[in-house]
């Protein structure tokens, strides 16, 4: 397995970042994007109850992150999701 390791610097911007800033295995939670219209409103009127949830990273690519929470696996912008230590 290649990992590769950085150092990270205060002026690194992940916002503007072409890749998630997240890993498999880590643990996220999803919140309310209320500043995208798109996604708050498609959240809300179809996967409400998983907004606020925990579940663990089973893939990223770009800014698509691939989550299961519970029994399901949904893949969310990586803009929804907020790490959890």
């Amino acid at each position: 397995m290649d990992i590769s390791l950085r150092q990270l610097s205060l002026f690194d911007d992940f916002s503007q970042s072409s890749r998630a800033f997240f890993r498999v295995h880590e643990t996220v939670k999803v919140k309310e994007v209320k500043d995208n219209p798109e996604i708050y409103e498609y959240r809300k009127g179809y996967f409400s109850h998983v907004i606020g949830k925990k579940g663990v990273v089973q893939k990223v690519d770009g800014q698509s992150v691939l989550v299961r929470i519970g029994d399901e696996s949904i893949i969310f912008d990586a803009q929804e999701l907020e790490w959890v230590s």
